[in-house]
């Protein structure tokens, strides 16, 4: 249980290439084999049109590729051992081995990790000058980063769950396209494994940009969140939004000394402020980890801003300091769920003050120094599925239909340094269900806040419901609905709505409030073909519905229902980790004003459709 600090997703739409000499390359020993290529660079991921343009001008025409065989109708399907996803981006499954339930038990024998590169040359259409190009400027990822995360050793008893969830932890790496690990029957009775991963991009380096609720943002990055085939993510980025302008450095190492521990390290000097995050922790990384422990510390200097109607109403400084503590403990994976217990310490103070060169603010919000122990209880079921085409363009998705379950309690007093005595809770909940063989609910739901001798204070509720349904061969309709209530929320904080988060037909943070409902109806439609050996497309057709109110607050024009409709495009990169699906909407609002305009286009990028 920590804090995360959020950073801002912005369209990439050009960049350039880079590269870093480099050559590192090596061979484990024991039973554990690696077939990979070292090189002597690693291309700009950031690049993902320019590249586009390159390879579309190469000497031999790029044509996009047959549909493969359909998808089978199911939304979701269990990732079962040795039927794994292929590391293609056909969509194609592969077939299940009937011997697979019989190596459970079975001893494992030796294990082979086999990286493969961005461009597959043995692949039809891919033994391309300019592929292989990007082949030899591309670092592949080293054999010790995939075999850090192994759930099993060379000499362990062989499990398909433990098999099944290291697809999963290695999926979870964005530098991954897929991971498939198949199991092959050995002399001696015993079992040998394959651990085959594909690369993406991973060095990023050019000029981003982003147009939402009619307002733009860019950005000048360059990261490598592979670096030279490490793991490890290091950014460089000045980025420039309608809140501030960023000079950022950052570094994450998942594995620290080659550890489970993650390194996360943040500086950004800002155009109002300055910010610091400090992040160790070694989490419970799989379903069976037997305790974890970490610590955060971050500091943050900042002019928040208040809107009503779009427009900016109050500024005032906020000077944030935080810290967090835990250990926690757990008796690992039991009939099929693992119940989790931590406890902790937070230190988190909060100053307000007047914001230089601008008008003194109607309410400054009142200092606030919680500092408290906490205890929270955690449960998971392992419930996962893997589906394609829900919320990624031809990716594996890996989903939690189980129950989960978070609660926490702290109690915040002077003793501990706070400036006022509070109970702190907070709980949250999720399930999810496969309604038929083609239809598939999610639910969640969340409270949060602080209780005095007053009544609850910051209070917020919140809850929401996710629908997949194939309709249309294997297209996807989707629907979305949320909503959140607050109490006595801190002045320092606002529910808003508007065109960055969820109605795209209208300006950003437009509405405001207590309460906030949201609807969204989507039909995706989604492509097989992989254009250029680059990309894949997709469009929606999109109902936006939505409000963000207070009952006591005012009426009037703009205050009400709010309802968009639109049409977007989708572009996924198949060969690029961050940001690799670029949406191209446009919105018609039918509830505007004068003072809206009458066609909103948003352009930006998401890890998502």
């Amino acid at each position: 249980m920590y804090h995360r600090a959020t950073e801002e997703e912005s369209a990439d739409i050009y960049g350039v290439f880079v590269t870093l000499p480099a050559r590192l390359a090596g061979v484990p020993r024991g039973p554990l084999y690696f077939v990979g290529r070292g090189s002597v660079a690693t291309l700009s991921a950031g690049a993902r049109l320019l590249a586009l343009v390159v390879i579309a001008a190469a000497p031999a025409r790029a044509q996009a590729q047959a549909p493969p065989a359909p998808a089978p109708p199911l939304v979701f399907q269990p990732a079962l051992p040795g039927s794994p996803l292929p590391l293609s981006s056909t969509g194609q499954r592969a077939a299940v081995d009937p011997a697979a339930g019989s190596w459970n038990g079975k001893q494992i024998g030796t294990i082979r990790i086999v990286t493969k590169d961005v461009f597959d040359l043995e692949r039809k259409g891919e033994d391309r000058g300019v592929f292989r190009l990007v082949n030899r400027l591309h670092r592949t990822t080293r054999a010790n980063v995939v075999e850090r995360q192994l759930l099993f050793r060379a000499g362990d008893t062989f499990s398909s769950r433990a098999v099944q969830e290291t697809e999963r932890l290695l999926r979870a790496n964005s530098f991954f396209y897929d991971v498939k690990i198949r199991p092959v029957e050995a002399d001696g009775g015993k079992v040998d494994l394959e651990v085959v991963t594909r690369d993406v991009w991973t060095l990023e380096g050019g000029v981003s940009f982003h147009r939402g609720g009619g307002v733009n943002t860019s950005e000048f990055e360059v990261e490598d969140i592979n670096f030279l085939g490490t793991g490890k993510d290091i950014t460089l980025a000045r980025r420039n939004n309608v809140d501030r302008s960023s000079n950022l450095f950052r570094y994450l190492d998942p594995s620290l000394l080659g550890s489970r521990t993650l390194l996360d390290l943040r500086l950004s000097a800002n155009s109002d402020g300055r910010s610091r995050f400090f992040m160790v922790d070694r989490p419970f990384f799989a379903l069976d980890s037997r305790w974890a422990a970490g610590g955060t510390v971050f500091e943050d200097s900042r002019i928040d801003r208040l809107y009503d109607l779009g427009q900016i109403v109050d500024r005032f400084r906020h000077q944030r300091k935080f810290l967090e503590i835990y250990a926690g403990a757990s008796p690992g994976l039991t009939d099929g769920g693992t119940s989790r217990f931590r406890l902790g310490y937070t230190f988190d103070d909060n100053r307000f003050a007047a914001a230089a060169r601008f008008q003194p603010p109607g309410q400054l919000p009142g200092e606030r120094r919680l500092a408290y122990p906490w205890v929270s209880y955690e449960f998971v079921e392992d419930g996962f599925v893997t589906g394609r085409d829900l919320d990624r363009i031809q990716r594996t998705e890996d989903l939690n239909l189980g129950r989960q379950l978070l609660l926490r309690l702290g109690w915040s007093a002077r003793a501990f340094g706070a400036d006022r005595a509070r109970a702190i809770f907070k709980g949250v909940a999720a399930n999810g269900w496969s309604l038929t063989q083609r239809q598939t609910l999610r639910a969640s739901t969340s409270l949060s806040g602080r209780w005095a001798s007053g009544g609850i204070e910051d209070g917020i509720a919140s809850a929401a419901l996710r629908y997949y349904a194939r309709d249309l061969g294997e297209n996807l309709f989707f629907a979305s609905l949320s909503g959140d209530f607050t109490h006595r929320l801190d002045p320092d904080s606002q529910l808003r709505l508007g065109g960055d988060n969820g109605l795209r037909g209208y300006p950003l943070r437009f509405q405001n409030g207590n309460r906030r409902a949201v609807l969204t109806l989507e039909q995706r439609f989604f492509s097989t073909r992989e254009y250029f050996h680059l990309l894949h497309a997709g469009a929606a057709l999109f109902f936006d519905a939505g409000r963000a109110w207070s009952p006591e607050g005012p009426s009037g024009a703009g205050r009400g229902l709010l309802k968009d409709i639109g049409a977007g495009l989708r572009l996924a990169c198949s060969r690029a980790a961050h940001g690799s699906v670029v949406h191209v909407d446009v919105a018609l609002p039918l509830d505007r004003s004068h003072s809206i305009k009458a066609v909103q286009y948003l352009i930006s990028t998401s890890e998502t459709f």
